[in-house]
């Protein structure tokens, strides 16, 4: 089950109103709980389901209006969905990439936090980070650009 599966699984439950869910399949277990003021509280079992990796989209831009070059051989890494934008695995922890950091197509370069589901963002093309836009702990919205690569250096 990938990230997408489990957003359209916990957003079918709210519209249900329902108020626990629990799946299981092999090794992973979801398990969701709301309370009366409908704040969800989900639990994963391992953390596959919390942090199953999730490959952006990744756009060629050649429209200088949605980043401050004009430099049309960069690649965005844009949202793959709204949550809340993470650059590195935990507080205290280095981010996972910085500006000048070469990175390769299956790095993880940030985090979207979606509903209490930290999915892990990989970078989808390699080169080199020129641009990080968003900033850390930032809501993000489906296509915003995050990261902004330039492949192949």
């Amino acid at each position: 089950m990938n990230s997408g599966e489990i957003l359209a699984v916990l957003q079918r439950l709210r519209e249900l109103g329902y108020k626990h869910f629990r799946f299981e399949q092999g090794d992973v277990v979801l398990e969701v709980d709301v309370d009366s003021s409908g704040s969800v509280a989900s639990r994963s079992r391992p953390a596959v389901a919390a942090s199953a990796p999730v490959t952006a989209q990744s756009s060629t831009t050649s429209n200088a209006a949605s980043h401050t070059s004009t430099d049309s051989s960069l690649v965005a890494i844009r949202a793959p969905m709204s949550g809340t934008f993470f650059r590195a695995p935990a507080p205290n922890a280095p981010p996972f990439v910085e500006v000048g950091s070469r990175v390769e197509a299956s790095d993880t370069v940030c985090i979207v936090e979606v509903m209490k589901l930290f999915n892990t963002i990989a970078a989808g093309v390699s080169g080199t980070v020129v641009e990080i836009v968003a900033e850390n702990e930032q809501a993000v919205t489906t296509g915003l650009p995050l990261i902004w690569i330039k492949p192949g250096s």
